[in-house]
């Protein structure tokens, strides 16, 4: 007769299944191959495509361009995993047609260049949005925001360890 298993090990059981198909996924699965069924446009689009999209941002990571992209993406949606003293970034403090200016005035305190000029009201869209936790200077208020003077933004060095990581296990 077949001994019924014992409620208490259900829980170690699924977590163990878990643990397996992820280390199938991590090791075996090719990310590479994408089921063409369900994503239908994905073989005309991988075609464009010299490279794999995380070594085309890491080509680009450094750029001014990058930088205000991040920027806007920013401000637009905010920045949750930063952890600084004075919490989370809530994406929409500005409007999503005054990023681009705030985005330009606010490379310029890091010595970058935007390939626009900013607009001659960027500069108080700033202070009057982003100075408040920033500070007018964009120095962070001693460490409780992120420093915008520095010559890469703190999210933007996350992003490019991660991507990095990823071209280790590549």
């Amino acid at each position: 007769m077949a001994k019924i298993i014992n409620v208490k090990v259900i829980p170690f059981l699924s977590i163990l299944i878990v643990l397996l198909y992820a280390l199938y996924n991590a090791q075996f699965r090719d990310p590479l191959k994408v089921d063409s069924k369900k994503h239908k446009h994905y073989k005309e689009h991988i075609k464009t495509h010299k490279v794999l999209h995380y070594k085309d941002e890491l080509s680009q990571i450094n750029t001014d361009e990058y930088t205000k992209q991040y920027i806007i993406q920013v401000i637009n949606h905010g920045s949750t995993g930063l952890g600084f003293k004075g919490g989370v970034m809530e994406g929409g403090f500005a409007n999503p047609e005054d990023a681009e200016k705030i985005a330009c005035y606010t490379m310029t305190l890091s010595g970058r260049q935007c390939s626009t000029p900013y607009a001659e009201d960027a500069p108080m869209f700033y202070t009057s949005i982003c100075g408040g936790c920033h500070g007018n200077d964009g120095t962070g208020l001693g460490g409780s925001y992120p420093d915008l003077t520095k010559a890469k933004m703190l999210g933007i060095e996350a992003r490019e360890m991660f991507l990095r990581s990823m071209q280790k296990n590549h």
